[in-house]
């Protein structure tokens, strides 16, 4: 069986074409991903998923407004659009800004995120066959080119492999759910990119996640993906532990 994602035309869209497109499903947007307030709400995630804004700095709608030729009015649309999906605070009276985190946040989320993504592998190892299998040989192929290039090109293809596996999983309630964390865990998955762990341990982990899953080994498969989740919360709490802050948690 051929995957949503695996399709003659998701093979062909470029990496970035990719991306925006599961930007936009998550916002909401994809019915209207080439709307104005499409593209600025996708343009601004990527934003603050990137640190180009960090946790809680300022959007100035103004600026924003200018950045896209547009009125303060599609920008203050896709403001809303980033606020319902937990991106974005826009507190009264103040300036609209980048959410910020709280250390009990973050472990609450990855904590459920290893459980989830442990319950994805199993599901994989137990539904796909081996030509879906080699989709995600395909991924991973495509995580050691991104290697050599850039730290975001990496973790985009990061976020790809990982879509690519929830598809493969086959249950719909499991990925909606994953879904409904997905953009905050983006955003939580590059603070730590970036400052916690290191390309060359993700490949790895991702090799022998592979190597599992060819194995048809359910439990090996479930401890890795949940051995990731948990690694990458430890690295994330020392930020908090070194007062490195992750934004702003109160006015």
């Amino acid at each position: 069986m051929e995957s949503a994602s695996n399709g003659p035309s998701a093979r062909a869209a470029k990496p970035g074409d990719l991306v925006d497109g599961i930007l936009a499903r998550l916002l909401g947007v994809d019915g209207r991903q080439d709307s104005l307030v499409g593209q600025i709400a996708v343009e601004v995630a990527r934003d603050i998923i990137e640190e180009r804004v960090g946790p809680g700095a300022d959007l100035n709608s103004f600026e924003l407004a200018r950045r896209f030729g547009t009125s303060r009015t599609p920008v203050r649309e896709a403001l809303l659009v980033l606020e319902k999906e937990g991106m974005v605070e826009i507190p009264p009276r103040r300036r609209p800004r980048a959410a910020s985190f709280s250390k009990e946040t973050i472990r609450e989320i990855y904590e459920l995120r290893g459980e989830l993504y442990a319950l994805v592998a199993a599901r994989v190892v137990e539904r796909a066959d081996d030509e879906e299998l080699g989709s995600l040989d395909a991924c991973l192929e495509a995580m050691r080119a991104a290697a050599a290039v850039s730290g975001d090109a990496y973790f985009w293809q990061v976020v790809l492999f990982q879509e690519q596996a929830c598809l493969l999983c086959g249950n719909g309630t499991l990925k909606r759910t994953i879904d409904g964390l997905g953009l905050r865990v983006m955003q939580l998955r590059h603070l730590g990119m970036s400052r916690a762990w290191r390309i060359e341990r993700s490949l790895a982990d991702h090799e022998r996640l592979m190597l599992a899953l060819h194995e048809r080994d359910a439990g090996l498969a479930a401890a890795l993906n949940r051995s990731m989740a948990t690694n990458a919360l430890a690295g994330l709490m020392t930020l908090f532990d070194g007062s490195e802050l992750l934004g702003r948690t109160s006015d």
